[in-house]
């Protein structure tokens, strides 16, 4: 006995309960929020280190890693540039009552350095060198899948290595601001007056319009004329060192307290936000243009004073002058 089309369709239905439901029935949860838009403006650091000093608390090249960070918030960094005096002097640290010197391979701390060292050459050494020989002993396939697989434990190593290296040239009182920066990633130029040549380069660097953000590590008020300068072109300006008078005259300033806890990088969005709808109510704004097509009134003068040759005459004879005139005179003439 054959069932009835009807059973059959109720069952397919009940089976598929999502061919029922209309499109616009489906839950608002499944959809993706949009993405943040990430600025693709160029940003160009500018510092100068005798104006504008992070705290001493916190080492210079920690200071300058947490300065890009800030920047690369706004943009991609494409310049940045120190202006060092040459006697300037890295000032002492200030250590902390119980200072621990941490293992950045296995996290382990100690409170002596040497222990560190014994520490770091007695395994961490070994252990690299284990791999490299590895990776050394294999062929084909095996050889990049084995380098693919420890190439995160070699860089980690790696850069443990060189804070190590570098630690102890810090330690025994060779490291120099000069050092510190261009390790960070920052070019550095030794001048005797580091605010002329830092105005003289940011002068350069908007005549050149390779960036939409500048962002000065200063603190001399001199700077502002540069500042309105990069707001009449358009330029976006962010001034870290918010004690001085110089962040008024910028689009945003920030103390070096807000860069090094993270607060410039965390508004940079909304501020980025900001100057996106700044930017689309300027182009949007309505302007008034004056036009100059005026009509040219006409006069004509009989006293010989000269006026009727510096107005236009009109073409035919003047408005006061009737048809009838001229059919009044033409018949006055005939009698």
């Amino acid at each position: 006995m054959f069932r009835p089309p009807s059973l059959l369709r109720r069952r397919t239905l009940a089976a598929a309960p999502g061919l029922l439901a209309p499109p616009f029935f489906c839950p608002l949860s499944t959809a993706a929020a949009p993405a943040a838009r990430k600025p693709t403006a160029a940003v160009a650091v500018l510092w100068d280190l005798a104006a504008s000093r992070p705290p001493t608390t916190l080492p210079l090249y920690d200071a300058a890693v947490r300065l890009h960070l800030a920047a690369t918030s706004y943009g991609h960094l494409r310049l940045s540039a120190a202006f060092v005096h040459p006697s300037h002097r890295l000032p002492p640290l200030a250590a902390p009552a119980a200072t621990t010197h941490l293992c950045r391979v296995c996290g382990r701390r100690f409170r002596a350095r040497d222990a560190l060292l014994r520490h770091f050459d007695a395994i961490h050494v070994r252990e690299h060198a284990k791999r490299l020989a590895r990776i050394d002993s294999s062929r084909g396939g095996r050889r990049v899948r084995l380098a693919a697989a420890l190439s995160l434990k070699i860089s980690k190593y790696e850069k443990a290595a060189r804070e190590l290296t570098e630690g102890a040239d810090a330690a025994a009182g060779v490291a120099t601001p000069a050092g510190e920066l261009g390790r960070a990633g920052v070019r550095v130029a030794l001048t005797r007056t580091p605010a002329a040549s830092l105005l003289e380069r940011a002068q350069q660097v908007l005549d050149e319009g390779s960036v939409g953000c500048l962002m000065l590590v200063s603190g001399k008020d001199e700077l502002a004329s540069m500042l309105r300068v990069a707001r009449e072109r358009g330029v976006r300006s962010v001034v870290v060192g918010g004690e001085s008078g110089l962040a008024r005259w910028a689009d945003v300033g920030f103390s070096w307290a807000e860069v090094i806890a993270g607060k410039a990088r965390t508004a940079a969005p909304s501020v980025s936000g900001k100057w996106r709808d700044r930017d689309v109510l300027k182009r949007l704004e309505w302007r008034y243009e004056e036009e100059d097509d005026e009509e040219e009134v006409v006069f004509e003068d009989s006293d010989g004073d000269g006026v009727e040759d510096l107005v236009p005459k009109a073409k035919g004879k003047p408005w006061w002058k009737l048809d009838s005139d001229g059919e009044d005179s033409s018949n006055g003439c005939r009698c």
